[in-house]
This record gives C-alpha cells, sequence and structure tokens, in this order.
C-alpha cells in the first residue's frame, strides 16, 4: 500500500487514466479536450465582442438595402438556393442576397422576397435632390 502514494493521482474527469499537476490533474486526452474547449468559449466571447461593439456604433443609420448583404457570410457560395445545382462561376447573385442558377436568376423564378420599388425609389431620391425655386409674389 506505500507504493500508491508514489502514483500520480488519477484524472479529475474519472475516466480512469493517471493525470498530472502540470495537466491540472487530467490525462492527456481530457487535458486536450480541455484545452479546446477553453479555445472555443474565447473564440466566442471575441465574436461575442466584436458583434456588440460593430452593433453599438455611434453610426447605426444602416438601411434595410444594407441589411442582407451584412448577413451574407464571407464565403460565396456555389450552388443555387433553388434547386441546389452548382453553379460554378455563372452563379448570378440576386438583390436579396442568394445565389442563383440561369434557370432562377429572376426574381419571379426564385420568389424573391425583396422590395425593389422601395429600393430603387429611395436610390432615385438620394441621387435626385428635390430643387425648388423661391416663390417671390411681388414678381407677379
Amino acid at each position: 500500500m506505500a507504493d500508491n502514494s508514489n502514483l500520480p493521482p488519477l484524472c479529475a474527469k474519472g475516466c480512469g487514466f493517471y493525470g498530472s499537476m502540470e495537466t491540472k490533474n487530467l490525462c492527456s486526452k481530457c487535458y486536450k479536450d480541455f484545452l479546446k474547449e477553453l479555445l472555443l468559449v474565447s473564440e466566442f466571447d471575441a465574436k461575442v465582442k466584436i458583434s456588440t461593439t460593430s452593433t453599438s456604433a455611434p453610426n447605426s443609420s444602416v438601411s434595410k438595402l444594407d441589411s442582407p448583404s451584412v448577413l451574407t457570410p464571407s464565403k460565396l457560395k456555389n450552388r443555387c438556393e433553388s434547386c441546389n445545382k452548382k453553379v460554378r462561376l455563372m452563379g448570378f447573385s440576386c438583390r436579396c442576397g442568394l445565389v442563383f442558377c440561369a434557370v432562377h436568376r429572376y426574381p419571379d423564378e426564385h420568389s424573391c422576397n425583396f422590395d425593389f420599388k422601395t429600393a430603387d425609389r429611395l436610390i432615385s431620391a438620394k441621387e435626385n435632390p428635390v430643387v425648388k425655386a423661391d416663390k417671390l409674389e411681388s414678381r407677379i
């Protein structure tokens, strides 16, 4: 029984293997899992910090037109959203933010929910400001 005092402690997670003080009394496998979890938690916290700082920016005048482009991932998709066909280099990106094949590229073919009229009216209103002349009643 005196030999048991010289043995390293068992793994803290109870897997049956021996741990060490350097690995917080965990075996090598449990310690690797612990490090992976720690890394994932730190990455998640960093993403949460980035998203909260970007949403709480003082210039929050993001229009409804820009929101779909913000939500799309940076990785380009190479499949049609309607038929799941590979589009390769000829993918057509719609204003709703999705990628479609040649058959489904038109808004009426893929039941697009993007409001084209309102978007174009807003763009046209920004590009063409209203010009009104001063009304002088004394000239009439």
